[in-house]
Parts: C-alpha cells; structure tokens; sequence
C-alpha cells in the first residue's frame, strides 16, 4: 500500500512550473472543444436527414455518444476551474470545505501561509454552490466588475444545466442529447460564455494551451459557430462544415515552422493524394489545397450512378462529387446535406458538383 501512496504523491503543482497557469482549466477547454468539434464526423454517415432534424436515438453513433459525453464533461471542469480560480484569488477559503480542518482554516483567516501539499488534501465545494457563490459575491459588488457576464440570466440557466448534463453522464451515464440540440445548445449559449472567460486579461495570453492553429483560409470556427447560432435558423450543415475545419485544426501537423519538416510533411501529404486518384487527370478539379492546412492534398471523390431500362441499358448517368478528404489535416466532408463554401459566405473553391452526361 506504501508504494501506491508513493507512486501517487510523485508529481508537482502547476504553479510550480508556471506562475501564469494555475489549473488544468485551458486544458480542459481544448478538449471540450475537440470532442465537441468531432461530433459531425461520428454522424456524417447519417446524410442529410442529419441536418433535417430527423434522427432517432438510434441513428446516434457510438462515436457521437462518445465525444457528446466529452464535450459536457470537459466543458463543465473548465466552468467549475474557472470559477474557482477566481474565487481563490480572494480567498482560498471561498472554495474549501474545510469545516473539520481548525488549524488550517484558523491559518488562513490569519493570512499565514499553508503550504500547498495540505490544501490538496482538502476537498473543494462543488459547483452548484460554487457558481452560487461567485454569482453572489458579483452581484454584492465584492468582485471585480469585469466577471459581471457571469449574472447574466441565459448564461446562469446554461451552466446549470451544463451542470445537470454533466452529472446525468457522471452519475447515471444514461442520457444524450441530440445532435441538433447540442448544436444549438454548445454554439448559442455556452461558446459566448468560453469567448468571456478567455477574453479576460489573465487568460487571453494563455491561447497557446488550448487553441488550435489558424486556418489557412483565415475562417475562426469557434465565432463563427457563434454567428451561425445566433441566426433566426440556424443552419445545421453550416455549423458542421465549421465544426470539421476546427476539428482538422486541431489535427494540423504543421505545429512548428521548421521548414524541412513542414516540406517533408506536405510532400508527403501530396504524394498519398495523387495515389489515391491514378485513373484521374491531375488538377484543380480533383486536388486541391486544403482550406485548413493549406497544402494541395485535398482530394475530391468522384461517384457515378444512373437508371437503367428493361434491357440494361442506361436511359440517364449522372457524376457527381460524393466526399472530400485532406491527406495532411484530415479534413474531411461528405457532400449529403452540404452547400459549396461561397453559399455559407467564404471565398474558397467549389467542393461539390453534379452533371449528368
């Protein structure tokens, strides 16, 4: 038992390592926004009844169910750290439970010093009466007035309720929203509340721990799923289209400048995109550049059908673009329920197109 104790106390303290990074917050956050951006990928396959609105529970993918879970459950850490980060800064007793620990809680309303090790042992409120807490201090002027978006009525019922899905996943693991809800519920109401937090002065210089890489085609998925969510109807096929570029994003492998590596990647990236088309002509009308990453390795798939009379014969044949997919980001669509880029108001090049010949 001795050695798993060890084992578990082998580690450090965040602020150790970084004074401007006192919590997994960020990190949360990323993966909240992952997960959630990956959620059209794990139902592409459900075609264009996905944007219609027509799903039953059982058209919901394993993968869906998955990061729909991540998503809430990484989006509520994320809330409940912040909240508690900004009520410690006043006062760590603002976020203990700490009734049975005398010594401790006698120290700190004197001001003297606990050492770190002991305050990990305490347990912290939870978030209910957290966020209760922050909203009162806010509303009793005893808090900075910068965190006042906090009070506001929309975002008080939406952390509540992310609060109430977290723990319907936490508690029971029995209950899933559906696709266009979660849509709705992510891009309306709590996305504004994570462009708040990360605005403030004491965030907005740690982007670097949770944000993805900028799109080549200078599109932001985070504001405009924003944007898309705030429209009189919302379009479920634009917010998906949004959500992949962000999901590739985060799977851009040109992390770092260095430019043999990034050439090496890319060439290798092309080289897989030209394999994957051999019978086709090269070009813009099969790859292209990716509007994510950049690099000429977006491939277009051509699939080709039509009707046939009694004799076999095909009395019509129509071609048409049936998915797209980059070989360096993995930036991928399918063509069911989607409109071309420049009907959703970006200028990039066509994706789909249909003839019959």
């Amino acid at each position: 038992m001795s050695n798993i104790r060890n084992l578990c106390s082998e580690g450090f303290a965040i602020p150790d390592i970084n004074a401007n990074f006192e919590s997994i917050a960020l990190i949360s956050l990323k993966q909240a926004l992952k997960s959630y951006f990956s959620t059209y990928k794990y139902m592409a396959n459900n075609g264009r009844s996905l944007f219609e609105d027509e799903l039953d529970a059982r058209s919901h993918s394993p993968g869906y169910i998955e990061h729909y879970s991540e998503t809430i459950i990484h989006f509520q850490h994320f809330f409940e750290l912040i909240c508690k980060d900004i009520l410690r800064k006043e006062n760590e007793l603002l976020v203990l439970n700490i009734d049975n620990k005398h010594e401790i809680f006698y120290n700190l309303i004197k001001g003297e010093e606990v050492p770190n090790d002991e305050l990990e042992k305490i347990n912290t409120i939870e978030f209910n009466r957290t966020f209760e807490r922050l909203c009162n201090l806010i509303s009793n002027d005893k808090l900075d007035p910068k965190y006042s978006f906090f009070k506001d009525s929309n975002k008080k019922i939406a952390l509540e309720q992310l609060n109430i899905m977290r723990n319907r996943i936490w508690h029971r693991g029995s209950f899933v929203m559906k696709y266009k809800s979660l849509d709705l519920f992510v891009g309306k109401y709590i996305l504004p509340i994570v462009k708040e937090i990360i605005n403030l002065p004491e965030y907005c210089s740690l982007s670097r721990l949770w944000e993805y890489r900028g799109l080549e085609a200078k599109i932001n998925p985070l504001d405009e799923i924003i944007s898309v969510c705030n429209e009189q109807a919302p379009a479920l096929d634009h917010i998906a289209f949004l959500k992949e570029l962000g999901r590739a994003a985060y799977n851009n492998p040109y992390n770092h400048d260095f430019g043999f590596f990034k050439k090496e990647i890319a060439d290798r990236a092309i080289k897989i995109a030209r394999a994957e088309i051999p019978d086709q002509i090269y070009g813009d009308d099969y790859i292209i550049s990716c509007p994510v990453c950049g690099t000429k390795s977006l491939v277009k798939y051509e699939e080709s059908d039509g009707d046939m009379d009694e004799s076999g014969q095909y009395t019509s044949y129509w071609t048409w673009i049936n998915n797209i997919k980059c070989y360096c980001c993995s930036f991928e669509l399918r063509s069911s329920g989607m409109r071309n880029p420049s009907e959703y108001g970006y200028s990039l090049p066509d994706f789909w197109y249909e003839y019959e010949h």
